[in-house]
Parts: structure tokens; sequence; C-alpha cells
């Protein structure tokens, strides 16, 4: 989500590119220039439907960008429907880009101005705020805990924020204090994904990295075809993640094989082929978006695509995928509930502004925040997930909606975090 308008320069102006790694869709037949069409629906061609929830899930934490390692951004077992009352307010000081996290009772985010910044969930008191040294354009995550658990679980407890000094940092929940730091040399855009004791990152340069928390050593290191923007997400044993350079990768976990890549240029394309919005996997699919406004859907098995959905502009947004349903912000000004299935549009909400940021999924209420040409002017909006249905509209937003935890949600405005409990 960093420098909207610089991004759309760019696509505008950047050479266009073409499509699929050789690897065909799954379920259809491939001709010459299908891109060209627009949308291809798919079908149930290696589609896994999800097991049912645990009966016993925890409403504790939202650990990191996108709630789980699979990055669906959304805990479904989180009952937060409106009304709601107010319970605290915090000023960050500076614009909020992506969206805090909760966990053990404390909500962290980090701020455009470089801090990095404590909460407690229940009273809105700031813990402590602490100078990183470089400005914030990604999600914290934190370690030792599972999420949506109620407290950490075995394990150090660590705040991991990642800057665009290309540094990765490690700091006490509790106290803010910085246990330790990396250097990269390269910018870092990339929300931390944390898988037992690695955590796993890209690089502005092109980078995709596996770090070990233990002794805080690169393990891996693997090149992508372009600057590496989104954050990973887990996929069985590998990490997946978009690039610049037009590509969906996943690699191996364990020493960064490529296990299958699937390229997205194109001749005939209506704007670059690049990867900004990060993926969300599940059913057995990768979903990512595109910002020459193709949302795809792929195979996590070896990348083959399943279908393709044309909207009507920009991608940034990433994904949130529940209940069957992908949803996804355009820069056309409307909200997308597509079938995880098909690609076929269930509804379509008009937002009135540009969506940049990535919805989220809480219960059965999907959240999305608009950008606005006046910061003061965005809103973030709850929807029924079934219906596209307004239920409630927050006077702040741009980027980043709503994370919840121990029955408070919490909005995230330009520069300010707010609490809301359901009367």
């Amino acid at each position: 989500m960093r420098r909207p308008g610089r991004r759309v320069l760019i696509a505008a102006g950047a050479a266009a590119v073409v499509v699929v790694g050789g690897l065909g869709l799954a379920g259809l037949a491939v001709r010459d220039g299908w891109f060209d069409e627009g949308s291809i629906e798919g079908d149930t061609s290696g589609f896994i439907p999800e097991q049912a929830p645990p009966e016993d899930p925890g409403t504790g934490s939202w650990p990191e960008f996108g709630f789980d390692p699979a990055r669906s951004r959304a805990n479904v077992q989180l009952d937060l429907r409106p009304p709601y009352r107010r319970v605290w307010r915090v000023d960050g000081g500076s614009l909020l880009e992506f969206p805090p996290v909760i966990g053990d009772g404390r909500v962290i985010v980090g701020t455009n101005r470089g801090l990095g910044i404590g909460v407690d969930l229940r009273t809105g008191r700031v813990l402590w705020r602490t100078r990183l040294g470089g400005t914030v354009a990604s999600s914290p995550a934190l370690t030792g805990i599972t999420p949506g658990a109620a407290g950490p679980a075995a394990g150090p407890a660590l705040a991991l924020f990642t800057t665009i000094r290309g540094q990765m940092l490690a700091l006490d929940p509790a106290t803010g204090a910085i246990r330790w730091r990396m250097r990269f040399g390269s910018a870092i855009e990339s929300s931390p994904l944390v898988l037992g004791d690695s955590v796993y990152i890209g690089t502005l340069d092109g980078r995709v990295m596996r770090v070990s928390l233990r002794t805080r050593r690169v393990v891996w290191t693997a090149r992508a075809p372009g600057d590496v923007k989104s954050s990973l997400a887990e996929s069985g044993d590998t990490v997946v993640v978009g690039d610049y350079g037009g590509t969906v990768a996943a690699y191996a976990k364990r020493d960064g094989r490529v296990v299958w890549r699937t390229t997205s240029p194109g001749p005939r394309f209506r704007g670059p082929g690049r990867f900004y919005a990060g993926p969300a996997v599940a059913y057995g699919r990768v979903y990512i978006g595109n910002i020459n406004g193709r949302m795809l859907a792929l195979s996590a098995r070896d990348g083959r695509v399943a279908w393709v959905r044309l909207v009507g502009d920009f991608i940034y947004s990433s994904a949130a995928v529940s209940d069957r349903t992908v949803f996804v912000g355009s820069y056309d000004r409307r909200l997308y509930a597509l079938d995880a299935v098909t690609g076929r549009i269930r509804w379509t909400h008009d937002a009135g502004e540009r969506i940049s940021g990535a919805p989220s999924v809480i219960g059965d209420v999907v959240w999305y925040s608009t950008i606005a040409r006046n910061p003061r002017a965005g809103r973030t909006r709850g929807l029924d997930v079934r219906t596209g249905r307004q239920l409630y509209e927050h006077p702040e937003g741009r980027y980043s909606p709503a994370v919840g935890a121990q029955g408070i949600l919490v909005l995230t405005g330009v520069r300010t975090l707010t609490a809301l409990r359901p009367r």
C-alpha cells in the first residue's frame, strides 16, 4: 500500500507483459491470447473443501498480517457484529499504512515515521513507543502466539517489525525494548511470516529469505524475477508470493527451491502484469490479484490457473477468503465477492472511492477501507458477507480496515486506532 499515486504512474508508463508459465488452465482449454478475452471461469478441478472449524477455535489474538500463515485475512469464529460502542481511540502520530496485530492483550502497530507502538487492548493505554529507524510499510508479527489463541504459546514472545531501510527488528511486546535487529541492504515492505522458529520475508531487490529466529542468520535466499513488495503465505511445504517481475512462485520452506512458478506476461495485456497484492491460500488454491486488473486462482500444488476474473481497474488489494468466497477491492471503486470455485461474481459493493488495502472478514462481516483524494474523507465499512449489504460505516479509513480479538474490534484510520465493542 505504499504511495498509490506513484504506483499508478508506474503502471501507466510501463511496458505491457503476458501470461501463465506455460502451465495452462486447470480443467479449461488453452488457446492463444486467452487472457485478452477477459475473465475465464473455472470449475471444481483441484478445489479442496476445507474441514469444519474446531469446536473451540479461540478468539484471543490476531498475531500477524492476514490473521493466519495462509493469509486468509478471516476469523469467522469471532462474532463482532454492530451496533457498537467506542472503547478507546489512539493517535499514532503519522500514517498507519498497515493493520495492527493483537496478542496477549496488546495491540501493536508500526507507523510511517518509524515508530512501533504497543497499546493495551482493553483500556487503550499506550504501553510503549519505540523508534525503529525507518518507515514501517508492513504489519508486524508476533512470535509464540497461535492465531486465535488467548495467550502466548511455548517459545519466545517477540514483536517483529520490518522497515524500508532494510531492517528487521525484534521487540519485547510487553515493553517495546529492542532485543535485536538484522540489516538486509534492501528496503522491506513485506510483513514477516512466522513459521515455528523461522521467519520468511521478501525484499525490494527481489530476494525471498528464510531467517532463523534462534540463530538470527539467513538460512536460505532465493531470487525472484522482480521486486517482492508483498507478504509471503504458507501453502503446505512451501511459501508463496508474487513479484513485480510478473510471476507467482512457490518456494520450498526447507531450502528455498522453486517448486513451481507461474508467469503472467502478455503482449496484449491492459497494463503490466505485476503482483503488488499478496496471496491468500485456501481450498488448495492460491488467490492473488494483479495490477492489470485481473484476479487469479492458481493450484497450490503446481501453479496451474483455475480461473481469472477481470475487474475494472488496478488490484492492489490482497484478498480475504472465507465461506468459499474471495473478497477483493479494486481501483474501480468496488469491492468484489467472487465464487472461490469458479471466479463468478457473487455480488459487488460500490465503495465510492478506490480500494487499495486488503479487506478482512470477522465473523460474517467483511470489512474494507477507501482511499479518498482527501485523506480525511476515507471510510471504513462493514458488509454482510453473503449479500454485500452495508451494516456499518466508520468516518475514518484509508488502507487497512479491521482486526479483532477478545470481543474487541480495532479499526485503522489514517493515523488512528479505534476500538469498538458490540453493544
